[in-house]
């Protein structure tokens, strides 16, 4: 069993490779958009039309669906990438995830409501070290900024431009999502509306913390916990 983990903005699939020591049995893969990780010097995408071309060509490569199964886990930006994804793929007749795993952004047709991808610099570092993963001492070195800031602003813009059509049909997957109680980018009001994107089942775990609660010990042993009960329980385990 192969988990394709797909990145929040600014972030690179590789993150997720430091669950694998929890998920005996289930193999993390990353998917990288160009830009980031082993594709540092690759132009970034400036729309998620450019950025699903690139992805779903990695997921057709590196899933062999005739061998074996695949789950995917997508956190923000990355919830965006599987569900454009989930849906062209279904087009070109390619079997459906085991299960969909979810975290960190509300549903495809809540907009974002406040953009900060075009914010000065100052005022755009401001904003991100309040949503967490990154603190204000790591912006001190020019280097890494010059890095990461052009990446984090062509990834925020793409999902804060990202314009939602409703599809045809609704995705043939089990989804489950992670909520974490001090998330400001997602509102619990709207979250189990995801389920209305699905025709499978819909469950939700509580967690604390704040937009990158997913990670730390604790979480991560509950998270992946989950994740390999889910897919490795034979009852749950049903392709589509």
């Amino acid at each position: 069993m192969k988990l394709l983990c797909f990145p929040y903005a600014g972030a690179s699939g590789v993150t997720f490779q430091r669950w694998n020591k929890y998920l005996d049995g289930i193999k993390i893969i990353a998917i990288d958009p160009p830009g980031r990780g082993t594709r540092i010097r690759e132009p970034l995408c400036n729309t998620i039309e450019k950025m699903m071309v690139d992805v779903k060509k990695q997921v057709v490569e590196k899933v062999n669906y005739e061998e074996e199964e695949y789950a995917v886990y997508g956190h923000s930006m990355g919830c965006l990438l599987i569900y454009e994804l989930l849906h062209e793929l279904s087009e070109m007749k390619f079997p459906m995830p085991a299960h969909v795993f979810l975290s960190g952004k509300n549903p495809p047709n809540i907009l974002v409501d406040k953009p900060i991808s075009q914010l000065v610099d100052d005022e755009f570092i401001k904003r991100v070290v309040t949503m967490g993963g990154v603190s204000a001492d790591f912006f001190e070195t020019s280097g890494l900024t010059n890095v990461f800031l052009p990446v984090l602003r062509a990834d925020l813009s793409i999902s804060e431009l990202y314009h939602y059509e409703e599809k045809k049909q609704r995705l043939q997957v089990d989804i489950t999502f992670f909520f974490a109680s001090d998330d400001g980018m997602v509102d619990y009001r709207y979250v189990k509306q995801w389920a209305n994107y699905i025709t499978g089942v819909f469950r939700m775990y509580y967690f604390t913390g704040g937009h990158f609660f997913m990670f730390g010990q604790e979480q991560e042993q509950r998270i992946t916990e989950i994740i390999r009960e889910t897919l490795l329980d034979s009852e749950n385990n049903i392709p589509y």
